[in-house]
């Protein structure tokens, strides 16, 4: 246990005075060589030229007229290019580009779907056929209604008609989009109020 027992016969460090840590004197620095520069002349001179140089772009400024800097610096300056983008071209060559990387099957399918026309009719459905209010009402009356169809048909004993989901899907749908169309025209009642 000897091992973790401190040492005594060390010597602690002490500290340094302050009188170490102070520069020469004057007096006690190391004369200047003979051909060699004061390094505190050269430093006072380049000072004195900044300070020239500072003081002449002040001058120079002061006896500008701000106008005519303006007017220089706007005669400076570069006119700015009109850069138009041609969105079909630009969709063209993204399209290529994928296509390029995507596996030959995988290309045929993704250019047959963004077929300008097949497109264009996508669009316009998102926008009216698949609205999800319709699908939700579609997809909850048809639910509803089948079930209870069936039941009906398994209880009384007549066949079960296929054409009947049909039939309330989309009925349902139309009950959505109703039903959309009403909530959307009460809240902008409501924000015009």
């Amino acid at each position: 246990m000897s091992e973790f027992a401190p040492n005594t016969n060390e010597k602690e460090p002490q500290p340094i005075s302050r009188a170490e840590l102070t520069l020469p004197t004057a007096e006690q620095a190391e004369a200047l060589r003979p051909g060699e520069k004061d390094p505190l002349d050269a430093l006072l001179a380049k000072q004195e030229d900044v300070a020239e140089a500072a003081r002449d772009t002040v001058e120079q400024i002061s006896n500008e007229d701000p106008r005519e800097r303006f007017q220089a610096l706007q005669d400076a300056a570069q006119p700015v290019q009109q850069v138009i983008i041609d969105t079909k071209l630009s969709f063209r060559q993204t399209m290529q580009s994928v296509h390029r990387r995507q596996s030959k099957a995988v290309a045929a399918v993704s250019s047959a779907l963004h077929n300008p026309i097949v497109s264009t009719v996508s669009d316009a459905a998102g926008k009216t056929v698949s609205r999800p209010s319709g699908l939700a009402g579609g997809g909850l009356m048809a639910l509803l209604g089948t079930s209870g169809y069936l039941y009906m048909a398994k209880h009384y004993g007549f066949s079960y008609n296929y054409f009947v989901f049909l039939a309330l899907f989309v009925a349902g749908f139309g009950v959505g989009l109703v039903i959309e169309l009403l909530t959307w025209a009460a809240v902008s009642r409501r924000k015009t109020a």
